[in-house]
């Protein structure tokens, strides 16, 4: 019989501490997801992304080629959503229907089954759709976020929230130097940002997405890369996130400069033909101070997008800024070699 009395204390410890290891292998990883769940996760070679903004995450983190299914309103290779563009297209296409996608919309059951996915990431998925989606499944559901809303939240909760999952995914498929070193580079573009401009200027954002293309006079209380910069919209109020105002409000505001999203662009170039009496009343309009961003909302928010814009602004306002060197820079961060397939994207300019 093994006599442990004979054997030294330190390799008594170690033999312990393997066999802990062992036992939690064979359990799986417990962790709790961005709603406070505890999840069981006990492999991670195959995933799937569901909801407004997870496949982007998830694109962040270089985990692409592990995805088995993918939601049919993803394969819209838009440059609009550049996470999308940055995808490998032929790979993509060739993936399981998980469901056709969108907010709300509750993915085909019967399709993630037979992906025989390790893990199901969600964004923008109610806590009752993933509970029902993990116990018909019996995939763990792993839930992300962009903040507490759906464009509704403020700069820094939006932010911080998406450092949070970007780190929970890296915990979870074994890449956190990757997750940390995305958010450490955020963080310092967050820093920088902070201190290009001081100005008292009047500005407005127009053309927020929400929920699919708006016009001009669809804005953003709490815009990112306003915040970052220091700048306030002056259509803010007490209520955050998303706003639609009329054309009328926005003429007796009447902002020094204008910045308008290009997701909407098809609507506001409309817009510019049919009210043009009203717009022409705009001194932004008339003194040629309103220029385009990258859209900041496609399927939940393009966060690169917030500091490239964030940029531009600042450039507009006369800080020096090698602006396609640095947009190059951000989307090789994010992307990786992939950024490449968006090499000399730029927005338009305005055309009266």
């Amino acid at each position: 019989m093994l006599q442990w009395c004979n054997f030294p204390r330190g390799l008594i410890m170690r033999l312990v501490f393997i066999f802990m290891l062992f036992c939690s292998y064979l359990s799986g990883m417990d962790i709790k997801d961005m709603l406070q769940r505890e999840v069981v996760i006990k492999d991670n070679k195959k995933i799937v992304a569901i909801g407004p903004g997870a496949l982007r995450l998830l694109t962040y983190m270089n985990l692409q080629d592990r995805v088995v299914g993918v939601e049919n309103i993803e394969l819209s290779f838009d440059s609009k959503s550049t996470y999308r563009v940055a995808l490998n297209k032929n790979t993509i296409e060739k993936l399981p229907i998980i469901g056709e996608g969108g907010a709300g919309k509750i993915p085909n059951l019967e399709a993630l089954i037979e992906t025989n996915a390790d893990i199901i990431f969600a964004s923008f998925v109610s806590p009752e759709q993933i509970e029902m989606i993990q116990s018909k499944t019996k995939i763990p559901v792993v839930a992300l976020s962009y903040g507490a809303g759906y464009g509704s939240v403020t700069n820094q909760d939006k932010l911080n929230d998406v450092k949070k999952s970007l780190l929970l995914i890296g915990e979870i498929m074994g890449n956190t130097q990757r997750a940390k070193e995305l958010v450490e580079y955020m963080d310092g573009l967050e820093n920088e940002i902070k201190t290009l401009i001081k100005s008292d200027k009047k500005v407005y954002i127009g053309g927020i997405g929400y929920k699919g293309a708006r016009g001009i006079t669809s804005t953003e209380s709490d815009y990112p890369s306003f915040e970052l910069l220091g700048l306030k919209n002056s259509v803010a109020s007490k209520v955050s996130g998303h706003l639609d105002i009329s054309l009328e409000e926005l003429i007796s505001i009447n902002p020094d400069f204008i910045f308008l999203d290009m997701l909407g662009k098809k609507i506001i170039d409309e817009e510019v033909v049919s009210k043009k009496t009203l717009i022409n009343l705009l001194d932004a309009y008339k003194n040629s101070k309103i220029l385009w961003l990258y859209p900041y909302n496609f399927y939940n928010t393009n966060i690169e997008n917030i500091y490239i814009n964030s940029y531009i602004i600042a450039s507009t306002f006369g800080a020096d800024i090698n602006i396609e060197a640095k947009q190059q820079e951000i989307f090789t961060k994010f992307f990786g070699e992939s950024a490449e397939k968006l090499k000399g994207l730029k927005t338009a300019k305005f055309d009266k």
